[in-house]
């Protein structure tokens, strides 16, 4: 296989790949002096002032497709400078306290020892979730000894004042007085010794930071190593690699690709025919010198905006790309033409795809955009790439999360369509709702669950947007190849196996994962949600090639599902309200399963919903998490 040929494989597989939702893209609280005590106490009395009022407020009715629909602080609702100031995180906070002060108590520590040992660990809020009625969400960043705990995150859950529980993967062990030790490795030995573990081609100097890294249940003082690259399958990376600040020995990874007046009018997508779309119609001063006209600008969803780059290269070795490009202009507001070529017409996808995608979590979910603050994000067409230079097409498309942009390739001719498919914008931008949430890590399980959850919404926002000319499916980026080929394969995970065997996973192994590929083991979630949302129902496309046997991996017969917008709320609600950033598959287990009774007990889902969602887990043969009691299928 040629280079070029090998390189297009892996930009293929990077159509629906994306983005590793790793770094926190939220804008930091605001904890300087300048704003003075005065403005914390007008934020303070802005904060209870909504409180009381939303008290006070009738309460909307939830529904199954808007259970958060009646909530008084929706997620990523509450600015972050004001997050702080929020009754319910500072009512979280000191819950946090009481709990931390019992656990110290238990552990024997008293007088100075306790106050040093609780004074060591301190929570920044990321978000605040407010239902109707009273349950208080609160998602916190931990800090340890001054310094970021990766893996420390966490949610309290709480109602009524009384605190119900805490979602976290770390109980941080109290002790040594809160001292801090002291690194035995210098910052250059710490590279050195992460950069054996980086796989790749660098294309900057690495850097490094001080962490504590969430291991065994004790936060290890480590380096976070950054490094950017390109890794052995020939993709554009950007991998944080944490090491031992004492021995540099690899404590764990995470990746990220490196990578007006609104008017309603329609126009031709590459496959889905005519549209209707949201543009905005402007004068000459805002369309940088093209006259009076109309912008492909959504101001009716937070002005989102698709530029076309004219063709701009992006090199997998030394990156680049010009995206200054304008948004995209037409004077008669008539989008596209039957002429396939039309670069108006792969505006006009990307376009509709963000659309459809933020019309998708407003309806269900009640959220404002990707990171829930009503802002839009920019979509750039007609990107190319190359390789060392030489050109090897457009497959591919990816979420920029530092930037907050999408990209989308155009193609290669006789092979590939423009990447702007709806399942890919939807995808793609669930890469930003994840990071904005549960922040879940790029490696082992966590990988799997982070892939999982954009190949979950991406299929959602086709099965919302139900168009007759792209009947939505559980095949992952079926309208990428021009012979149909998908990527992935929700019911049957592994059918995306190449001739090497590389692929996705169908069954949960024993051990878990590891280093696998974040894409194979999504697999696992996405199996599951296929037989949560359907059952063991072969689809129709593979019902001469499979049997509903195959669908499982323990021999169960006739399992039920609860239908794809019943699944979907329950994925989502785990997601956002309960995995932290290193969730393993059996505690995505529990999560899903607390979320389904949260919905059981507000009269949303029968009871049985509950035992519906462990078998499905079970029939990928993921199981519950040592000591826990939550349902088994079977008792």
């Amino acid at each position: 296989m040629s280079i070029k040929h090998k390189v297009l494989t892996a930009s293929i597989l990077l159509a629906i790949t994306g983005t590793t939702a790793t770094t926190l893209i939220i804008a930091q609280r605001d904890t300087g002096a300048d704003a003075g005590n005065a403005a914390r106490s007008a934020g303070a009395q802005t904060a209870n002032a909504a409180a009381q009022r939303n008290a006070h407020a009738p309460a909307a009715h939830a529904t199954l497709q808007q259970p958060f629909a009646d909530a008084s602080a929706r997620s990523g609702a509450t600015p972050q400078a004001q997050l702080d100031n929020h009754p319910a995180v500072q009512r979280a906070r000191e819950l946090l306290q009481a709990d931390k002060a019992r656990s110290a108590a238990a552990h024997g520590l008293s007088g100075a020892n306790a106050d040093a040992a609780l004074a060591a660990e301190s929570y920044q809020p990321r978000d605040v979730i407010v239902e109707a009625d009273g349950s208080e969400h609160v998602r916190f960043q931990r800090d340890y000894q001054g310094l970021p705990v990766i893996g420390g995150d966490l949610v309290t859950h709480a109602k009524n004042g009384l605190l119900s529980s805490i979602s976290k993967t770390l109980d941080l062990a109290l002790g040594n007085n809160g001292a801090a030790p002291n690194a035995k490795l210098s910052s250059a030995q710490a590279i050195a010794d992460a950069g054996v573990h980086f796989a790749g081609r660098f294309l900057e100097q690495p850097k490094s930071r001080m962490v504590y890294f969430a291991k065994d249940n004790q936060p290890k003082l480590a380096y976070e190593v950054t490094f950017r690259g390109l890794n052995k399958a020939q993709r554009p990376v950007h991998d944080l690699i944490y090491v031992d600040a004492d021995n540099g020995g690899l404590l764990g990874r995470d990746s990220r690709i490196y990578s007006a007046e609104s008017t309603e009018t329609s126009g031709y997508t590459i496959t889905r025919g005519k549209v209707n779309i949201t543009t905005a119609k402007v004068g000459a001063e805002e369309s940088d010198g093209r006259g009076p006209g109309y912008l492909l600008r959504d101001d009716k969803r937070g002005g989102g905006t698709t530029h076309n780059t004219g063709g701009t290269v992006v090199d997998l070795i030394f990156g680049g790309g010009d995206f200054s490009a304008p948004a995209m202009f037409d004077a008669d507001n008539v989008w596209g033409d039957e002429q396939m070529s039309n670069v108006a017409r792969t505006g006009v996808e990307a376009h509709y795809g963000v659309a459809r995608t933020w019309d998708y979590y407003k309806k269900f979910y009640d959220r404002l955009g990707i990171f829930g603050d009503g802002v839009g994000v920019q979509s750039f067409v007609n990107v190319t790439f190359s390789y060392f230079f030489f050109d090897i097409g457009g497959t591919n498309a990816f979420w920029d999360g530092d930037a907050k942009r999408m990209v989308y390739g155009n193609g290669d001719y006789g092979v590939s369509n423009p990447v702007v498919a709806i399942d890919v914008a939807g995808h793609e931008m669930s890469h930003g709702v994840t990071q904005a949430t549960s922040g879940l890590l790029y490696s082992g399980d966590a990988g799997g669950l982070n892939e999982a959850t954009s190949d979950i919404h991406g299929t959602l926002v086709e099965f919302f947007d139900n168009s007759p000319k792209d009947p939505p499916d559980y095949l992952i980026g079926e309208n990428v190849n021009l012979d149909g080929t998908p990527l992935r394969y929700m019911f049957k995970p592994s059918l995306d196996k190449d001739a090497d065997g590389n692929g996705s996973f169908d069954c949960y192994p024993a051990a878990g994962f590891v280093d696998e590929d974040p894409h194979y083991t999504s697999g696992i979630g996405n199996h599951f949600f296929y037989l949560l949302a359907e059952g063991q129902k072969v689809p129709k496309s593979h019902r001469k090639s499979l049997l509903p046997s195959d669908l499982v991996c323990n021999g169960t017969t006739g399992l039920k599902g609860l239908t794809p917008v019943v699944a979907g709320q329950i994925w989502y609600r785990a997601n956002t309200l309960y995995l932290t950033s290193q969730a393993s598959y059996p505690d995505a287990r529990v999560a899903t399963q607390t979320a389904a009774q949260d919905l059981v007990d507000r009269g949303l889902l029968k009871a049985s919903a509950v035992k519906t969602v462990a078998c499905a887990w079970e029939a990928v043969n993921v199981g519950l998490p040592e000591g826990s009691d939550a349902a088994r299928c079977k008792k």
